[in-house]
């Protein structure tokens, strides 16, 4: 079976006014995304539609290399958008579009993406971020991928695109995973309690649409 996960991610965090939103659902699911993943270097693509955390849509595009987004079969979807691209593009409210690499993994991601996700995003002060990576790889990215319910979890710094420097994914049986003893435990280390006056993460719980 092909890999479904890359080394590099575009991330897309979108709302969309609700007079149009089962449009732009049909459209995302049935044009929008299909369109991608017909392009040599997709791997694969999944939507959430989030239960916490604004804007209400993600999108993430495993790619082989950010590269695939410099070919001229990736460009010529830009320079010739259909009429329904025009209509619900124009009506898009995007939050960031961001393109990633794979900086750490923790765990085994299924072959398909999970049916929830956590995606946290972030920036860090300069003079902390060598401790923050530090911290993240050793301590706290370990910790919860362990936690029962947690398929796998991945990190990742920005290339390009208006997002922040880093994102994290974890992937999760059920929602109520955050709720349980072993991920407070594992999300409230002394470690962690030490880092965390540096952090301003935006967090989103999503369950799966694609």
């Amino acid at each position: 079976m092909a890999s479904t996960r890359g080394n590099h991610l575009l991330a897309v965090y979108v709302g969309i006014p609700s007079e149009i939103e089962d449009e732009f659902n049909k459209w995302y699911n049935t044009q929008h995304v299909p369109e991608r993943l017909a392009i040599p270097g997709f791997q694969s693509a999944a939507r959430y539609v989030s239960l916490e955390g604004t804007p209400k849509y993600m999108a993430f595009y495993e790619l082989d290399h950010a590269s695939v987004l410099e070919t001229p079969a990736y460009k010529r979807l830009g320079e010739n958008p259909s009429d329904w691209d025009k209509r619900i593009l124009s009506n898009m409210q995007v939050e960031a579009r961001t393109v990633y690499e794979c900086i750490f993994t923790c765990g085994e991601a299924g072959a398909q993406h999970a049916s929830y996700l956590l995606s946290v995003r972030l920036d860090i002060a300069p003079e902390v971020e060598d401790d923050f990576n530090e911290w993240y790889n050793v301590d706290h990215l370990p910790k919860l991928a362990a936690v029962p319910g947690v398929h796998g979890a991945r990190r990742y710094r920005k290339l390009s695109g208006n997002g922040t420097k880093y994102l994290a994914l974890y992937e999760f049986d059920n929602a109520q995973v955050r709720s349980t003893e072993a991920w407070a435990k594992a999300a409230n280390t002394e470690w962690t309690r030490k880092i965390r006056p540096h952090l301003k993460p935006l967090s989103n719980i999503g369950q799966r649409l694609l």
